[in-house]
């Protein structure tokens, strides 16, 4: 329909960065699929000899030569070290899964089951116990699963954000930060590391998932919460209703900047003094050297909240701490960047120069 708005280059981009994610992590849910099929195969496996039609797996016996704990980062790698030959024999090693129940027992000159499936270690038993290695195929989905949920989920809230936006192109432009989008957006955020979490710390598949799920409400909750706080902030710094002029009585340095055509207007000048006469920009303190006086002529039209179309580094600096002067200057527009709690003196200074 002519007249309307069409989406930008920000809803393209989302869209294509949200689906590469959201296809990426489905197609990881089929690795999880395969390992989960291995997962019951060597769990249903016998030990070779008995059904020899079937994979089987090997059973060895080994001598414990001692354990070996590896610091890697901030995490530990635990290694059972073992022989499977006599005094004599080569010395080997495996990385276990944990350290119970079967690591924190074992002592060196101890005899112990290696299970083997498929040529690698993949559980180690002492007497009734057992406990897998890192590369076991029991816990071959743990992985794939947790980077698919820290994929999936922010990537499925992109791409609702980017066809929520799509939807809403043609409304009235917000001043305020909106909600719902917020919510979604931060609640995929969180989830999707949580999810790693239950991935690396559940049973099974299921139990992962049941964990991922019951971080949801609070996850929710907590994001909606966080909208609203973001969004009432946000509300607030839009209303400029409550400032007034307020002549300086006295002579006092304030947080401020000028930008325009106009020759006052110099990068770097971050200061504004007031209540001395005509304003002066500069970037001393002091005010004593590099001082760019205000014109009297320059007069307060408006004063609205910062914009995201105002010079690099309002927004940043000020956040929702900040209001503009809209000022005009003949011709030229001038805007004056300052806290607000500087506002109501920058304006009753412009008001007082200009009497």
């Amino acid at each position: 329909m002519s007249g309307e708005k069409a989406p930008g280059r920000g809803y393209r981009v989302a869209l294509s960065v949200g689906l590469a994610v959201v296809l990426a992590g489905v197609g990881l849910l089929f690795v999880v699929w395969g390992a989960v099929a291995e997962r019951d195969a060597y769990r249903a496996a016998e030990p070779c000899g008995a059904r020899t039609e079937q994979e089987c797996v090997r059973l060895d016996r080994a001598t414990v030569r001692g354990t070996h704990d590896q610091a890697m980062g901030r995490g530990v790698r635990h290694w059972l070290r073992y022989a499977t030959g006599g005094p004599s024999s080569g010395e080997e090693r495996v990385r276990m899964d944990g350290t119970s129940p079967v690591y924190d027992a074992v002592r060196a000159g101890d005899t112990v089951t290696l299970v083997r499936w498929q040529g690698e270690v993949a559980s180690v038993r002492l007497g009734e116990v057992a406990q897998e290695t890192h590369d076991s195929p029991a816990r071959g989905w743990r992985m794939p699963l947790a980077v698919a949920q820290v994929l999936l989920l922010p990537g499925l809230a992109f791409v609702w954000c980017a066809l929520w936006y799509r939807r809403r192109a043609a409304a009235p432009p917000s001043g305020t930060m909106v909600f719902l989008p917020l919510t979604v957006l931060l609640s995929g955020a969180l989830l999707g590391p949580l999810g790693l979490f239950g991935a690396m710390g559940g049973a099974d598949v299921g139990e992962a998932l049941r964990l991922t799920g019951l971080c949801a409400p609070p996850v929710v909750a907590f994001s909606a919460l966080v909208a609203w706080y973001v969004r009432r902030r946000s509300r607030k710094a839009a209303d400029t209703s409550d400032l007034a002029p307020v002549t300086p009585q006295g002579r006092r340095v304030l947080g401020a900047q000028v930008h325009g055509q106009v020759p006052y207007s110099r990068d770097g000048y971050g200061l504004l003094i007031v209540g001395d006469g005509p304003l002066v920009a500069t970037l001393d303190p002091h005010g004593k050297v590099a001082r760019s006086p205000l014109p009297a002529s320059l007069t307060v039209e408006r004063v609205r909240s910062i914009a995201s179309s105002d010079p690099r580094g309002w927004l940043e600096r000020y956040r929702y701490d900040g209001v503009v002067l809209v000022c005009r200057d003949g011709a030229e527009e001038v805007l004056i960047g300052t806290a607000r709690r500087d506002a109501p003196l920058v304006w009753g200074a412009l008001l007082a120069a200009g009497a």
